[in-house]
């Protein structure tokens, strides 16, 4: 008899790396941080594997996330001087696959990936956490420590049938940017905390179907 997976309390992990680089005309491509030719925004993309509960007809319904980001947000600009730029930082779980070209040109217009004007449905989004950091203006001496300035969280939570849960971690860099820029970003995880049940048939294939369907899209 095939082991099946078992229902229940569960709790998803995905680790991100660090990421360090100095500006040229972009901020390099670092331990899978990766640019897409844009010259002010990083991502580092990932997924967490749910094909075992799917092989099982089985749905994850979310009770709960966190990131853990424990370490300094740094922009430092070489030498003294006040950096004349914010970061955005923003933490996502998603049922689609997204794109930084994408997110990047929503941002623009005050969009984060789920909102009104985005290809990407609310429910898609299962978790998201919003943050500009700025250098506090306290001196001229180069201070490079990044603080929180405002925060906000978006996501609908959805329980979810999909195959697949795909992990962000975007960062844009707002302002002027200079050779001697350097922007370094500590090591993350995102926790993400449910529960694992069986559904009737026709409640699951129906959330089958739209889970498909949003993950297709776009």
């Amino acid at each position: 008899m095939a082991e099946r997976a078992l229902t229940g309390p569960r709790r998803l992990i995905q680790d991100i790396p660090e990421y360090q680089g100095l500006y040229t005309v972009e901020f390099p491509n670092y331990k899978g941080w990766t640019n897409e030719g844009l010259p002010n925004a990083l991502m580092y993309e990932t997924y967490i594997d749910m094909g075992g509960l799917t092989l099982d007809d089985l749905t994850f319904v979310p009770q709960g996330s966190e990131l853990q980001d424990p370490g300094r947000y740094v922009y430092d600009v070489g030498g003294a001087g006040y950096p004349t730029v914010d970061v955005e930082v923003l933490d996502i779980i998603s049922q689609e696959r997204l794109t930084l070209t994408d997110i990047d040109t929503n941002l623009t217009l005050g969009n984060s990936p789920g909102m009104m004007e985005t290809t990407e449905d609310f429910t898609q989004i299962l978790m998201g956490n919003y943050r500009v950091m700025v250098v506090p203006n306290t001196s001229g001496l180069g201070i490079s420590l990044l603080i929180p300035q405002t925060g906000s969280t978006f996501g609908s939570g959805e329980a979810t049938a999909a195959s697949r849960l795909w992990v962000y971690r975007v960062v844009r860099i707002n302002g002027l940017k200079s050779e001697t820029h350097t922007l370094k970003i500590p090591a993350s995880r995102f926790i993400l905390v449910g529960t694992t049940l069986e559904e009737d048939d026709l409640p699951y294939m129906m959330r089958l179907k739209r889970s498909f369907e949003l993950g297709t899209q776009g």
